[in-house]
């Protein structure tokens, strides 16, 4: 595979990032500003055909699961540790699966891959087309990549510790995401390596925790979700703004496509307001949804990185938060995001628990 075509008016045409080298090394060696906020103009985002690459998947996902040492399952509701495969050698058969079993578990963790930033790139890119921030610093020839850095500067570090889903606010939001590792804060007692963590919580589950007739009126309702607030504050503190900035209408709960399982859709980082609520009901409704992410640990899981982790998860499907108890150490990764579908509800589709419940009265039939 090769890298998607570059955006003709990239900044800083000179600079390319060498193979096997980290960004964060490699931008500031050659003297410009990392994470690069150089602007450049974008055109806005518009609707584009997707099908997930998990609707090709065995439906054992056998191509996948024969290839690794062991399958760890880490909690009961979210989160899977697999072993024994490097990403870069799986062929599109092993690709499907991964994309199904993410769909499934919300997120799969790999430890120790020996994978660079091209390569991460052109990993993502076979589940769809790479998102580009409208606004978040960027590496200057592959734009594509969302560095994850926080230094000695990030005073302020402990306001981005929100749970949310990654861009709510596009119209196709990202789906599968990948985010790798490679330096990880020497904050734990004498210098050594600790926080930093990640948290994730199942979107599917948090949903079916909810009393049918709390679930039956979500599935009535729209949300509104904006990146204005976020566009603002890149004008005010400096930034670039490479699209124009929208607010967007998604369903309360959204279906899967590849799974077919209902799933909670709303956010504190970008939800704004329930569509045709009066506001005040609206505002008591999405915190007390938002207490329920926060507070549902038996919807968690939190992920321990070490140096060249990798973690892919469904970003339709859950929802996730740093902890920032670091300061003032280093720690940095790099993100990238295929985009996926338009959230979409489909009233025929049915819960986790009730979908697997109907295969294993199915199968008994059989």
């Amino acid at each position: 595979m090769s890298l998607p075509e570059r955006p003709a008016n990239l900044p800083h045409p000179e600079y390319q990032t060498p193979r096997g080298v980290s960004p964060l090394q490699s931008v500031r060696g050659a003297g410009l500003e990392y994470p690069n906020y150089t602007p450049f103009k974008l055109p806005n985002l518009a609707l584009k055909s997707f099908t997930d690459r998990g609707l090709s998947a065995h439906p054992e996902k056998s191509s996948l699961l024969s290839a690794v040492s062991s399958i760890t399952h880490l909690t009961p509701e979210i989160g899977t540790e697999l072993s024994g495969i490097q990403l870069t050698a799986l062929n599109d058969p092993q690709k499907n699966d991964l994309a199904a079993l993410v769909a499934e578990r919300g997120v799969v963790f790999l430890r120790d891959q020996d994978l660079d930033v091209h390569q991460q790139i052109e990993f993502a890119a076979y589940f769809g087309a790479l998102h580009i921030h409208q606004m978040a610093g960027i590496i200057p020839d592959l734009p594509w990549v969302h560095p994850i850095y926080k230094d000695e500067t990030a005073v302020n570090g402990r306001s981005h510790q929100i749970w949310h889903s990654d861009v709510s606010y596009e119209l196709q939001p990202p789906g599968l995401t990948m985010l790798r590792m490679d330096t990880l804060p020497h904050a734990g007692p004498g210098g050594g390596v600790a926080g930093g963590d990640t948290i994730w919580a199942s979107g599917y589950a948090i949903y079916e925790s909810l009393s049918p007739k709390l679930r039956a009126f979500l599935e009535t309702l729209e949300a509104k979700h904006s990146g204005l607030e976020q566009a603002e504050k890149a004008l005010r503190t400096n930034g670039c703004l490479r699209r124009d900035p929208i607010e967007t209408i998604h369903p309360v709960v959204r279906t899967h496509p590849v799974t077919g399982w209902k799933t909670l859709y709303i956010n504190e980082n970008f939800t704004k307001e329930i569509v045709g609520l009066e506001k005040r009901v609206g505002d008591i409704l999405l915190d007390t949804l938002y207490r329920t992410i926060a507070e549902g640990y038996e919807f968690q899981v939190r992920w321990k990185w070490t140096p060249n982790a990798v973690a892919i998860w469904d970003n339709r499907a859950t929802f996730h938060t740093g902890i920032f108890d670091y300061f003032p150490h280093l720690r940095h990764g790099l993100r990238v995001a295929p985009q996926a579908e338009k959230p979409y509800l489909d009233p025929n589709s049915k819960t986790r628990r009730e979908a697997l419940q109907e295969k294993m009265e199915d199968e008994k039939t059989v």
